[in-house]
């Protein structure tokens, strides 16, 4: 049993490790940041006519199922890319939480099956 606790314990340490390393994460912005190239509105320009286009940075995103397009000013890009990244780590941490939480599940329905010998058999029959 010492040694189901001590996992326990060291299960219950590693998620507060990650719930901290979560509060740590910074801003977040779901989506990517995309270069698109679109056409310009000016008649006669050499790139559009040649099929070049213009290229513009955006950040792409869903709400309510729809993707949406954010325009991003060059001084913008370097942030929207940073967050989209902590976005991801943010996901990836949320993962580890949750394969934590399992084995914690896990141990502790393990424990309560050994400390109740009728649960594992389904009680006893009438």
């Amino acid at each position: 049993m010492g040694r189901a606790n001590r996992a326990l314990d060291e299960l219950f340490v590693r998620r507060l490790e990650l719930w901290q390393k979560l509060i740590r994460q910074g801003d977040v912005a779901r989506g990517s940041v995309v270069v698109l190239r679109r056409p310009c509105a000016r008649k006669g320009c050499r790139r559009c006519a040649s099929g070049e286009r213009h290229p513009a940075t955006y950040l792409g995103y869903r709400k309510d199922r729809k993707l949406h397009w954010l325009y991003l000013p060059a001084g913008l890009i370097a942030t929207a890319k940073e967050w989209v990244k902590n976005y991801r780590a943010t996901e990836a941490v949320l993962a580890d939480i949750s394969a934590t939480n399992v084995e914690i599940l896990r141990l502790r329905a393990k424990e309560m099956s050994q400390k109740n010998p009728a649960r594992r058999t389904g009680g006893p029959r009438p």
